[in-house]
């Protein structure tokens, strides 16, 4: 491998690998829990799109055998939270996917199932119940991918209507907002939400063919595929029942908590026991309702070793979002702890709320000290 042809952090971290740090990083935090994030699979061009919400198979096959190679453990999720930090294996790691995408059933799960590898599911289970394209991606994705660069659009509502140049990234964004909301009141079941977005490809020059609908990429798993995928090894958690964490308003957060627990424990499966923030927001008040809740972790999007993992560290435990635009050595830096080594020493590290504290005391707005 060229040093030269690499990128400037990829090319550290090439050295750093090279000069054993990886291996040291290993070492030093081996007692430390490492959890895993990932989201869809990969099943057509969804990773140009959005190679962080999407991931090809290959990829993550590669991922899973590097841990393998290199002594991690996969553990569940909740023997995890449940196990002392001192009692803790070595290497221990955690994979978890969000919300729930046909394709993380159909192209990432199996390569866990073939191993053995246990797993969590935070479902989102509005889009569940839905049952079509989740309008937000599929939207982004078809504009995306549309043909034209200006377009008129005719016939979809105020929002929607007008000239657009969709080589503008803000413009394209704007557009997509408006789509969402002129298409939602018209999506009764599943036939008139994919008419409507191949409606809107046929506007924007796109062969309605090309959006793929049938492949059900832009989809959720079906009520039976989730208990095909429980069955398999993979634990189904909260993701909420609106993929949106309301941040000041315990009382929404603990109807969406309700909400989304009785839609799991409907299909058969057991009570759902850990959280995942969606979109990774959250305020200190949240450990408050979790907690009178019995959750008994809650996961986010800031990178990092886990470094305690009792209440309320639990309320708050850090995940690597891995990607296919993750490079490898990214991915192994991360997992080494030397990534979180250097977050630590650029003063980098996240503190716990201090005003997560146990159910007697009563949760407080939120405020700046939370990442946004």
């Amino acid at each position: 491998m060229s040093i030269a042809a690499l990128r400037p952090k990829i090319a550290v971290l090439y050295l750093a690998r090279c000069l054993g740090l990886f291996a040291l990083g290993r070492h030093l935090t081996a007692k430390r829990l490492r959890i895993l994030c990932y989201h869809g699979g990969c099943l057509g061009d969804e990773l140009g799109y959005n190679p962080k919400l999407f991931m090809s198979t290959e990829t993550f096959r590669k991922r899973i055998a590097w841990l393998q190679t290199k002594g991690y453990s996969p553990v569940r999720l909740d023997d995890a939270v449940r196990t002392p930090d001192a009692n803790r294996g070595r290497l221990e790691v955690v994979v978890t996917f969000d919300d729930g995408w046909y394709s993380t059933g159909r192209e990432l799960l199996p390569v866990l199932a073939g191993q053995q590898i246990p797993s969590t599911l935070y479902l989102c289970t509005r889009h569940f119940l839905e049952g079509w394209p989740v309008l937000n991606v599929a939207t982004r994705y078809l504009l995306w991918k549309a043909a034209r660069r200006r377009v008129k659009l005719e016939g979809f509502g105020a929002k929607v209507d007008g000239e657009h140049d969709l080589a503008i990234p803000a413009a394209r964004e704007s557009l997509a907002q408006g789509v969402v909301a002129a298409f939602a009141p018209l999506a009764t079941d599943r036939s008139a939400v994919c008419a409507a977005l191949e409606r809107l490809a046929t506007a924007v020059g796109l062969d309605p063919a090309e959006l793929d609908l049938a492949s059900r990429r832009f989809d959720y798993m079906t009520p039976e595929e989730v208990r095909s995928a429980a069955a398999s090894g993979c634990a189904i958690e909260l993701h909420g029942h609106d993929h949106y964490y309301p941040r000041g308003a315990p009382e929404r957060f603990r109807a969406d908590l309700s909400r989304c627990d009785e839609v799991i424990t409907g299909l058969g499966l057991p009570k759902p026991r850990h959280y995942c923030y969606p979109s990774g927001s959250f305020d200190e008040g949240a450990a408050v309702v979790l907690d009178e809740l019995g959750v008994a972790s809650a996961t986010t999007c800031l990178p990092g070793l886990v470094h305690d993992s009792s209440p309320p560290n639990s309320f708050y435990l850090s995940r690597f979002l891995d990607g296919e635009s993750i490079h490898q050595l990214e991915f192994e830096a991360e997992m080494s702890g030397f990534a979180d080594f250097l977050r630590r020493l650029k003063g980098r590290r996240f503190s716990l709320p201090v005003a997560a504290k146990p159910k007697t005391s009563a949760p407080t707005p939120a405020g700046d000290a939370f990442p946004k």
